[in-house]
């Protein structure tokens, strides 16, 4: 089941980048739905990892336990890691693709706020996640102050 979703999602890169080989005015907006579509794939993608992580971090006993800060570690690791490799894909694989011109100006702005937008879903719903789930291993996101 994980391979058939790692194939998909790898086979839909490579046809993303192969029908973005030179990409003109006409198929820009095409481009930027794409785009859009695949931050939301990324972010699904990184916060499903960070889950993974922290669920496979073991409880810690004893007066001084360090699993939570651990499992805070990699869910922010993945926050920095989730919108670079984004901003790295476009840069690498889709803006080369576009030709010079009026549709790199039209493109250009939208993978900075796609890579935003990455960030902003990532930290919100790992913020819902872990209030929703205070007493779990994915309460260590974000912990509450009970006094």
């Amino acid at each position: 089941m994980k391979k058939t979703i790692s194939l998909s999602l790898i086979f839909l890169l490579i046809a993303n980048i192969a029908s973005a080989k030179g990409v003109g005015l006409r198929e820009v907006p095409a481009l930027i739905t794409s785009t859009y579509i695949f931050a939301l794939i990324f972010t699904g993608f990184f916060l499903l990892l960070a889950v993974v992580i922290s669920n496979m971090i073991k409880f810690q006993a004893g007066p001084n336990p360090k699993d939570a800060g651990r499992r805070r570690m990699w869910f922010w690791i993945f926050a920095i890691l989730g919108p670079v490799s984004f901003y790295l894909y476009n840069f690498l694989m889709v803006i080369s693709t576009i030709k010079k011109g009026p549709a790199a100006d039209k493109f250009s702005m939208h993978p900075p706020i796609a890579t935003a937008i990455i960030l902003v879903l990532y930290i919100l719903i790992g913020f819902i996640l872990s209030k929703s789930m205070k007493r779990g291993k994915l309460g260590n996101w974000f912990p509450s102050k009970e006094k």
